[in-house]
Order: C-alpha cells, then sequence, then structure tokens
C-alpha cells in the first residue's frame, strides 16, 4: 500500500522527511558536549595559563568540575591530591545551565533560528554521467555509447534505433560558437543532474558557566586575570572557541570577578585566594546520532529540465477525495492480494497516470444506449507530448 498524501498532516518543516539517505557522505554531529570541550581546551591549552611554580615556569591545572569536585568548590574548598596536598593553582569550570528561550538579546535562538532544512553540500550524482551520454554536449561521434542523429535507423520507423547504440530525439551538442572557441571540454555547470544533500536546521542554545581561579599568592592571582582579560578578541569581553570536529563558538566572559579568601582565619588553615568570574557561549545541535534517532542526512536530485504544460479535457474531471485509513466499504480490498491498491481500494497508477479520471459517454454498442464511464487520464503521450484519455488504456472504468 502506498501513503497518501492527504494522511500527511500540515505542520513546520523538520528537515527529516523523506527516506532517502546517502550511504557515502557523513557529517560529524555537535552538540553540548562540544561545547563544554572547547571551552575546556581554551583554558587548558588556548590561552596558555603559565606561572612560576619554585622557579619553574608550568602551566595552571585546568579541571571541568562535576559531582564530588564541584560540591567541594561551592563549599569554597579546594581540590586535593590523593596524599591531601591542595592542589595549587588551579582553574576549575563548572557548567551552570542551558538555556533555550525566544528572546536571548541576541544570544541563543535569537542567532538565525529557522525550521526545516540546511543545504550542506551540492555535488555531481552518479546519475548525471547517463544523463550527459543522453545529452552529448561535447557532440561526439562514431560512439555507440552516445545519443547521434545517426543512431537512428533511416530504414524502418525513425524512432527506432540502430542495434546496440544510443539514440535521440532531441537537439544535442553545443552551439557553433563554443566549438569555435575551444570550449568543448570546459568544466563548466550548467545542464547536469546534482545531488543535494540537506540536514535539519540547527537548534541554538546558550551555555552557561562558572570559572573559578585558586592561588595560593596575590601575584599568581594577578597574573591569571591580567592573561585571562589580555585573552579577548577586539571586541570587548569575548573570544572565539574551536572544537575538535571542526565547529566554533563565540564565549562572551562576565563584567565582574568575584573575589573570596579566608586572610581571616589562615592562621590555622593554608591560606586560599579564589576568584570567580561567568561565561556565557551560544553553542548549536547539529546532526546529532543517539540511539534511536533517525538519520539527519537527506539527500535530492535535481531536474535538468522541466515541463510545464495544462491539461485539458472535454469531459467532466472527477478528482480522487482525501481519504483516511481506510474507505469504509468492505468489498474494497478483495482482491488486494492480487492488485495492489492504495488507501482508496483504488489500484496503483502506473507511469504518466494521472490520479484524475474523465467523465466519458459512449454507446453500447449491445443495447444501443449511452453509457456514462470514467476514464484514467494518460497524463504524458511519450510519442507526441499531449495529453490524451482513451478507454482503451483505462487502468479502471467505474460505470454508473
Amino acid at each position: 500500500m502506498t501513503e497518501n498524501v492527504h494522511d500527511v498532516t500540515d505542520r513546520l518543516p523538520d528537515g527529516l522527511a523523506g527516506n532517502d539517505i546517502p550511504d557515502d557522505f557523513s557529517i560529524p554531529s555537535c552538540g553540548i558536549e562540544d561545547v563544554d570541550r572547547a571551552l575546556f581546551d581554551k583554558f587548558n591549552k588556548g590561552i596558555g595559563f603559565m606561572l612560576d611554580q619554585g622557579g619553574d615556569v608550568k602551566g595552571v591545572p585546568v579541571v571541568f568540575a562535576g559531582g564530588e569536585r564541584f560540591a567541594m568548590v561551592k563549599r569554597k574548598d579546594p581540590i586535593r591530591d590523593k596524599n591531601g596536598t591542595l592542589i595549587l593553582p588551579l582553574m576549575s569550570l563548572y557548567r551552570t545551565g542551558i538555556d533555550q528561550s525566544e528572546t536571548l538579546s541576541g544570544l541563543g535562538r535569537g542567532i538565525g533560528q529557522d525550521v526545516g532544512e540546511m543545504v550542506i553540500k551540492k555535488r555531481l550524482s552518479p546519475k548525471d554521467r547517463d544523463y550527459q551520454r543522453i545529452k552529448n554536449a561535447i557532440n561526439l561521434k562514431n560512439q555507440d555509447d552516445v545519443t547521434s542523429a545517426e543512431h537512428l535507423s533511416q530504414v524502418a520507423r525513425p524512432e527506432k534505433n540502430v542495434l546496440n547504440t544510443l539514440g535521440t530525439r532531441r537537439a544535442i551538442g553545443r552551439n557553433e560558437s563554443q566549438k569555435v572557441a575551444g570550449n568543448m571540454l570546459s568544466s563548466d555547470l550548467g545542464d547536469n543532474i546534482v545531488e543535494i544533500i540537506t540536514i535539519p536546521f540547527p537548534e541554538f542554545f546558550r551555555a552557561t558557566y562558572e570559572v573559578t581561579f585558586w592561588t595560593q599568592h596575590i601575584q599568581q592571582m594577578n597574573i591569571l586575570i591580567e592573561t585571562m582579560m589580555t585573552a579577548y578578541d577586539a571586541q570587548h569581553n569575548q573570544f572565539r572557541i574551536d572544537s575538535p570536529k571542526g565547529y566554533w563558538f563565540v564565549a562572551f566572559v562576565g563584567d565582574n570577578f568575584s573575589a573570596d579568601d579566608n586572610f581571616k582565619d589562615y592562621a590555622d588553615s593554608e591560606r586560599l585566594i579564589k576568584y570567580s568570574f561567568e561565561i556565557q557561549t551560544t553553542g548549536y545541535i547539529v546532526a546529532t546520532k543517539h540511539p534511536g534517532q533517525r538519520s539527519p542526512l537527506r539527500r535530492y536530485h535535481s531536474s535538468p529540465q522541466i515541463s510545464f504544460g495544462i491539461q485539458s479535457s472535454p469531459g467532466t474531471i472527477q478528482s480522487p477525495r482525501p481519504t483516511g485509513n481506510g474507505t469504509g466499504n468492505p468489498d474494497a480490498f478483495i482482491l488486494s492480494d492480487v492488485t495492489e491498491l492504495d488507501k482508496g481500494g483504488d489500484p496503483l497508477l502506473s507511469r504518466n497516470h494521472s490520479p484524475d479520471r474523465v467523465l466519458q459517454v459512449v454507446e453500447d454498442p449491445f443495447t444501443g444506449k449511452d453509457v456514462r464511464k470514467y476514464a484514467r487520464v494518460l497524463t504524458r503521450n511519450q510519442r507526441a507530448g499531449e495529453t490524451v484519455a482513451r478507454l482503451t488504456d483505462l487502468d479502471n472504468v467505474l460505470s454508473d
């Protein structure tokens, strides 16, 4: 059974329509974890936080706090190693929330949010090679596997080809000006079959992070804050972060650095200096491939030739009515085991036939009375290009 187009619920396109999925193309997914990784790599490798520790210049460790580590950070306790020694200096990152509001003052979903599909790749289709053999744009001769006027038989009917050759009645080859200019083998694209690959349009969001610097000395903290401020791009308080997969995002640093320390009671504990600030990053979800999800990739082919025409008929045209999951007629599917029917109980249409039917009044040769019958419309005559309806070409004839 084939699905009736009237059964599809009207809704906004989600970019997942159709089942033509390319099997030789893939795109890396992008999601929340990619934004986390990009921000972590920026602090761990990109900015380059370096301090003089006991005469050795070393990089400052960076941790993405989660679970117990974040609980320690919220209690203003620094992280210790397995021996109980403080790991200082230190930087910690923690994601505090995700926002997908429709009004984010230029952030999140406000950036180009759209519905439907986005084209990510265009390439020549494998079908284009066969089409170019029929088109024969460079007018090859004496080659049986491309079209040529010489391949049309002049002995029998003109529409017949010479045995084991490829022929056509359409105009082939380029015009004479291209031949004279020497452009016979030019690599221009025009009349080609192009394969178009799409994915659903990205979903945007804004992720918020809390960044904390830990040191034991004010001089070390000053160096970390100064290094952070000099890492901004030309715009104020923002910089670019890159994902290992090739995606990139923009991180916006908050205006305030909140200070905290234990100077009042550090006589009984080790001295700690802590500065925290907020970072907001715009992210997007692209081509996710989680278990149970459909493939985000879809493929379409362009039509190098498009024909426009108007259908006309001397009789009354009857169009099919929308149907649901059945017709209500218990006799509609009796022969469905030998004849493939649609959901309306009618036989599936063959190529070049329309679902519309034309009312024809014919004379019964036995009774001499006029009989009303409905004929399927043959939408295209392959030889003459006409629109016709003939009772001899019926898929199904119904009498009133």
